[in-house]
């Protein structure tokens, strides 16, 4: 019989209605239940129970979980045993693709998936030529992507060695941390700025990225003849989520959950451009997606990116902007508003 192991981990969560951040301890069991704890009153906030869409490999320092509408983020390791865990699980690796070879992302969203490398931030941005593994070849807009797992930075390398040049990585956990603090950290270089003409908005669901679908979604919108604009992730808020999806409120049953589903971890935001007619943006991407109900995508748009890749009406994998005056506002509110 295995030993139940637990985890602990400190987390906060912003209170708007009171104004106030609190602090709250997250204990997560290996028969995945979790219990929390309120600090500041010293007791249980939430029972220990069964909570299926939070995976251990979820709570590394830095990263968002939402947990019955709040969203905790993680800021430290409860104790030694959880920080030795994730020493050794979640190595942090930083990788950049040069901006001529933005067409090798999908393959290399995919290749890290599949060497079970997590996708912990993608933002497409001007490299400072002081980040660790910049060359003259990254100057104008790359794509900068912060990679989790254990020996990352080996598994980063490995590709980035195979890539033909396209990818260039961090040569060591001291060079990984560093640029990450420079790309993600609190003074981070601003997103590509967005073009928001002719656009349209292409967003990818938390699920789909905890699954690792981000490259086959990517590949299936470069391949239909879109081009990526700008890109970066995302952790939306509660109050953002419920502004984006209002024009759905009241419309559709599944509104609540849509904001529920968007909140619960982070997502992928992309302006992107139907290269062939750009005019044509918003229509060409909402038949790439097919329909918002997958069953139904499944018989009328076989090859759609909902067909293939959601699984519910809710993680549908993908949002599109539904009218084409609304591309350029959605890719607005994203990327000027947000970011």
């Amino acid at each position: 019989m295995s030993i139940e192991q637990r985890y602990t981990f400190f987390t906060q969560w912003y209170d708007s209605t009171a104004a106030l951040t609190r602090v709250y301890q997250l204990v997560y069991y290996t028969d995945h239940t979790i219990e929390i704890f309120d600090m500041k009153n010293r007791r249980t906030f939430l029972k220990r129970m069964k909570h299926p869409e939070i995976a251990l490999r979820d709570l590394f320092v830095g990263n968002t979980v939402t947990i019955h509408a709040r969203q905790l983020k993680v800021t430290e390791y409860g104790d030694s045993f959880t920080a030795g865990r994730f020493a050794e699980s979640s190595e942090t690796s930083v990788a950049l693709l040069k901006p001529a070879a933005l067409g090798e992302l999908p393959a290399l969203l995919k290749t890290f998936a599949h060497s079970g490398l997590i996708v912990a931030q993608v933002r497409m941005c001007e490299i400072p030529a002081a980040c660790p593994g910049y060359t003259p070849s990254h100057a104008g807009y790359a794509v900068a992507l912060l990679l989790k797992a254990a020996d990352a930075v080996h598994t980063v390398g490995q590709i980035a060695g195979a890539s033909r040049g396209a990818l260039t990585s961090s040569a060591s956990v001291d060079e990984a941390l560093a640029a990450a603090d420079m790309l993600f950290g609190e003074r981070k270089p601003a997103v590509t700025p967005p073009v928001c003409q002719d656009s349209t908005l292409l967003l990818v669901r938390p699920h789909a990225l905890k699954a690792g679908l981000l490259g086959h979604v990517l590949d299936h919108v470069m391949s239909g003849g879109f081009v990526l604009r700008t890109l970066s992730t995302f952790t939306i808020s509660l109050p953002n989520a419920e502004e984006f999806l209002e024009v759905y409120k009241g419309v559709i049953p599944e509104y609540r959950e849509y904001v529920d589903e968007l909140t619960s971890g982070v997502c992928f935001a992309a302006e992107v451009t139907y290269a062939p007619a750009p005019a044509e943006s918003v229509p060409r991407l909402r038949e790439l997606a097919g329909a918002s109900d997958p069953e139904v995508a499944r018989l009328l748009h076989k090859q759609s990116i909902r067909a293939l890749y959601s699984t519910s009406k809710v993680k549908n994998c993908v949002h599109c902007t539904d009218l084409p005056e609304d591309g350029p506002l959605e890719v607005k509110y994203w990327f000027s508003i947000l970011g």
